[in-house]
């Protein structure tokens, strides 16, 4: 709230931008988040009633009455919060997109009103953070619906929903960055635009938020208009630290068997992601997948079903082997025997550091009594 005065008074280009859109877009779908926002602010008591006034004609917006209550909460009569605390409207389906929304709405809701937060340990927190593992945080709207739930748990229970992940959450930052295609990393939609600032602000010291801050504070990007001008003004922050995305090494491989990679940060660039439901590529070569190709520090190997020669890795170079078969176990020949390896569950296998030689599919009798082992 200091960062957002300090911008009011310095009249910066994110608040007059804001203000503007306060002052000149009545209907705006956003009305009761930009007022209570407004007010919160500039302690307006009029726009204050008229957030308040707003949300009671729009109870089953439950996130934006939810901010209504808690921010201009003390400018609502008795009565008025009663009935903004309860909503009669039903929530969204429960699948996907839906069901994270929903989720962030009833907890807004909750601690609003003055409710109880269900326990850190709850399911329906495990299932979110599956839900971000299996690959929906590249849906904009969900991975910021995602770090308002995140960060609203960890104020109202001082516990954080990373610690049930915190390797995929340490390199988030990076994964949504590489996971976008360079069209969109040129021209992001302004919610991916906003996920990515509010991403930054979870943890900003995380070497991957450092990026993701350089590539989201571009001055090229700032929203001049429409919704995403109060959801830039209230997470963007120019006082952290950001270092210039291009300089990212241009590839990700992640635990839950996912690779994105692009050849370089020019907007022509190949970019590919590979995942157990399988390639997505563009701006490609014909015929590029089947062979050795570069991105970044990393050489990715396709694996034809014979012996794939791997060559010796470079002081901070990577290797991958893909195009094998989910699960699929390999084999190489080291001086204290063979040694047994298994691709993840998109048939993508990354080398060891000490692994060099060829590579060979594993006879299946090794296979199980490696695995057995």
């Amino acid at each position: 709230m200091r960062r957002l005065k300090l911008d009011r008074q310095r009249q910066t280009v994110r608040w007059l931008n804001f203000e503007n859109r306060v002052q000149s877009v009545p209907d705006s779908p956003e009305r009761g988040f930009e007022l209570a926002l407004y007010y919160a602010v500039t302690h307006d008591q009029a726009r204050g009633r008229e957030a308040v006034q707003w949300a009671l004609a729009h109870r089953c917006e439950k996130r934006q009455v939810a901010l209504v209550l808690d921010w201009c909460g003390p400018l609502a009569t008795t009565d008025e919060r009663a009935k903004l605390a309860k909503s009669d409207c039903a929530h969204a389906g429960m699948g996907g997109t839906a069901f994270i929304l929903s989720m962030r709405d009833k907890l807004f809701l909750q601690i609003a009103a003055g409710e109880d937060v269900d326990d850190p340990e709850s399911p329906q927190w495990k299932g979110l953070v599956a839900l971000l593992q299996k690959g929906q945080f590249r849906n904009a709207q969900n991975l910021y619906a995602a770090v308002e739930i995140i960060n609203a748990v960890r104020s109202a229970t001082r516990s954080d929903l990373r610690r049930m992940a915190a390797q995929f959450f340490e390199t988030l930052p990076t994964e949504f960055l590489l996971s976008m295609k360079p069209s969109d990393v040129e021209h992001p939609s302004w919610i991916a635009h906003v996920a990515a600032l509010a991403l930054v602000a979870l943890d900003p010291n995380l070497p991957g938020s450092q990026y993701l801050q350089g590539w989201s504070m571009e001055s090229v990007q700032t929203l001049r208009d429409g919704p995403g001008v109060a959801y830039e003004f209230l997470w963007a922050d120019p006082y952290l630290p950001g270092i210039g995305y291009q300089n990212l090494d241009p590839w990700v491989y992640d635990a839950e068997g996912r690779l994105f990679a692009r050849t370089d940060w020019t907007p022509s660039a190949c970019w590919i992601g590979i995942s157990a439901k399988g390639l997505e590529e563009t701006q490609c070569p014909s015929g590029w997948a089947d062979k050795i190709n570069q991105f970044g520090h990393m050489t990715l190997i396709p694996f034809h079903g014979s012996c794939v020669p791997i060559p010796n890795p470079k002081n901070g170079e990577a290797s991958i082997l893909w195009k094998l078969q989910p699960h699929q176990a390999v084999v190489f020949s080291s001086r204290t025997g063979p040694q047994f390896f298994q691709a993840d569950g998109a048939g993508i296998w990354r080398v060891p550091g000490n692994v060099g030689g060829k590579i060979c599919p594993a006879s299946r009798d090794r296979t199980q009594q490696n695995l057995i082992k």
